[in-house]
């Protein structure tokens, strides 16, 4: 599980359309576990989130992988998961 950290501009190809631009990815501890992961106490988040500020980036997502080559979909848990961390840095 990893936070995306990028910027928002325009996308000329839609109406209103904006895009994210992805320029880091941060991986916090966690503790994987077969239904997902365990997000664990994260002593450089506060400086990760400085340093990306005076890289004018900000939190725009999350993301996460899998080793097991057999799940191809995200189970609900994991779904779950990730739009609530999107909808908490939205």
């Amino acid at each position: 599980m990893g936070y995306l950290y990028g910027y928002y501009s325009e996308d000329p190809n839609f109406p209103d359309g904006v895009r994210v631009n992805v320029e880091a990815i941060y991986e916090p501890p966690q503790m994987g576990g077969s239904d997902g992961v365990t997000p664990l106490d994260d002593p450089f988040r506060s400086k990760v989130d400085i340093i990306a500020e005076g890289l004018s980036l900000e939190r725009v997502g999350h993301i996460f992988t899998t080793l097991n080559k057999d799940k191809v979909f995200m189970t609900a848990n994991q779904l779950r998961e990730c739009a609530a961390h999107q909808q908490e840095h939205s």
